[in-house]
């Protein structure tokens, strides 16, 4: 597992039980798109470590909305009514704070990628020259 109880209880102060950080850690496997075994950097596990510390003790006083929230943008009952921000399809199910952290491992972050020649073409010759 990416934490335990003890780190648990360390970075947020509550004390939550082995079973809740289990589902907890798969929440933020489905999250991020990949799997404990399949992570090598200590970097991102230290970050890791965190997220499901946060999302674990998000789920302890509300674990049935975790898995059970619809995602729109207002929803109403009785005189009650939540509403996500425009395009936030998370914002019910994962923890702020890990959603925070997430945001800092290496592979989730946006690449660019640089197009075009290698080899530079003789199909136009330089006219200066001659």
């Amino acid at each position: 597992m990416f934490t335990t109880i003890t780190e648990v209880k360390t970075i947020t102060g509550k004390i939550v039980k082995a079973d809740l950080i289990q589902r907890a850690q798969y929440v933020i496997e489905s999250y991020i798109g990949k799997f404990e075994a399949s992570i090598t950097d200590t970097k991102d596990l230290q970050i890791l470590k965190r997220a499901t510390a946060y999302q674990s003790a998000y789920m302890l006083n509300n674990e049935d909305i975790v898995f059970e929230q619809m995602a729109v943008s207002t929803t109403m009952q009785n005189d009650a009514s939540t509403t996500f921000k425009q395009g936030d399809t998370v914002s019910p199910f994962i923890a702020p704070m890990a959603v925070m952290v997430c945001s800092k491992l290496s592979f989730f972050k946006s690449r660019s990628i640089k197009t075009g020649k290698i080899v530079s073409s003789d199909a136009y010759p330089d006219w200066i020259q001659i």
